[in-house]
């Protein structure tokens, strides 16, 4: 059916308690989908618009847990691309919603009405009628509501998080990153120095393969690389980034991510080819829409600061409140697993040891890149985790559980700040090894 919802939606959930300024009278919402469905598990299904041009979705199972799960999306997703997360919160019980935050990045660089930084609004939109709803369906208020998601949606969980701990009791932040900046300068630093080393990449990942200690600055391969090649592979390692708050962290690939990154190259050139003429106007190094050898060569640091600045709006600064589980594939070419390492460090550099150790727990998968089956299996018991976490701190202590020292058969990661993240590749001390070129 197409018709508006019947709902007052009184936004009775006070956004004043959060920082973003949202009309908290209504969230206006048509629907065009309201109907059953049986799979995973019988629940009613709600499709529709926000605002008239944010595509929602709301799943509300017949068993219901009494919680909330909001979803947020990838780079390339819309509101329908929820992986398996959908399926694994549902199938525990829980509302679910997803929307595709107003934007698609397919299209951005031509649609000025759309930006990035509408998920941010988009997203607490989108949980108020989400909450509202749940109030009408079952005539009482969610417990708890969870925020979720993977790259893309990692970093929206993490940063959201931080910014709406009167919203949201927790997340889960898949591969994510910590800015736009230098989720996105780095990727274009990848993708240019691969281009160096393209010609021996498959002796790179065939001697990686063999020796996953291998040091190419120490143990050369037979042909050697040329010097410009080992500064490229260098450039490719170490990847010196800094958040606004002055926090600096690798933000490099790691060993074992070599196959991956001749396996992701056409991906990392496409992002940069749909984002950079919407990210940075001002970039048109041949007077038009820069072509692929031309956003290969832009980095954002060299942009005028007002671009800059709209990059770094969407910057995690670690002011961590509420549990936080992040995963993380240790061969991650597209979102390096430096931008989880960096974000474990800076939230003990924020709030200190003892109580990251408390709300933060940060696992690697090795081998995995963006994303996979490994990830996806643990959904349910990250899911578990996190409300173990939650009640162990909503309780003191007297209910729930801390982080776990596993999940699956991934360990936690040690939180050894505060200080600087270096991440798998320690850049500043590299004794005889060649200087970067970049």
């Amino acid at each position: 059916m197409n018709r508006k919802s019947a709902l007052p939606l009184l936004a009775v959930l006070s956004l004043a308690l959060s920082a973003f300024p949202v009309n908290a009278a209504s969230v206006p919402a048509t629907w065009d989908i309201d109907q059953v469905r049986t799979t995973p598990v019988p629940h009613r299904y709600i499709h529709g618009l926000i605002r008239s041009d944010v595509k929602f979705q709301v799943l509300l199972p017949v068993s219901w847990n009494g919680k909330i799960a909001i979803f947020t999306r990838g780079f390339s997703g819309t509101e329908l691309s929820t992986g398996a997360f959908q399926a694994a919160a549902l199938t525990k019980g829980y509302a679910f919603a997803s929307c595709d935050e107003g934007w698609f990045r397919g299209t951005i660089a031509d649609n000025p009405q759309d930006d990035y930084y509408e998920s941010r609004q988009s997203l607490v939109e989108l949980t108020v009628y989400t909450k509202a709803l749940v109030q009408t369906q079952y005539g009482r208020a969610a417990s708890r509501t969870l925020l979720v998601g993977t790259s893309n949606g990692g970093h929206h969980t993490r940063w959201m998080v931080e910014a709406y701990p009167l919203m949201f009791d927790g997340g889960i932040s898949g591969f994510g990153y910590n800015s736009q900046l230098t989720q996105w300068g780095s990727v274009s630093r990848v993708v240019r120095n691969y281009d160096v080393i393209a010609p021996r990449i498959d002796d790179i990942i065939a001697e990686r393969a063999r020796n996953p200690q291998w040091n190419p600055f120490k143990e050369r391969l037979s042909p050697p690389l040329t010097k410009a090649q080992l500064t490229a592979l260098r450039n490719i390692y170490d990847i010196p980034m800094e958040l606004t708050n002055g926090f600096k962290y690798n933000d490099g690939r790691w060993f074992g991510s070599e196959a991956m990154w001749k396996s992701s190259y056409n991906a990392l050139v496409g992002y940069l080819r749909d984002s950079v003429p919407r990210w940075d106007e001002t970039y048109r190094p041949s007077g038009v829409r820069p072509t692929d050898a031309e956003v290969k060569l832009w980095n954002p640091l060299n942009s005028p600061a007002y671009v800059q600045i709209d990059l770094r709006r969407e910057d995690c600064f670690g002011h961590l409140a509420r549990p936080l589980i992040i995963m993380h594939g240790g061969a991650d070419p597209i979102v390096s697993t430096g931008e989880a390492e960096g974000y474990k460090n800076l939230v003990a550099k924020t709030i200190g040891r003892r109580e990251a150790e408390n709300l933060l727990a940060v696992y690697y998968i090795p081998g995995m890149g963006h994303g996979g089956t490994q990830f996806d299996s643990l959904i349910p018991a990250q899911i578990d985790a996190l409300e173990a976490m939650i009640d162990y701190q909503q309780s003191n202590g007297s209910r729930g559980a801390p982080a776990p020292a596993f999940i699956g058969i991934y360990p936690r990661e040690p939180v050894t700040g505060p200080g600087n993240s270096l991440g798998f590749y320690d850049l500043p001390h590299h004794g005889d090894d060649d200087d970067h070129d970049d």
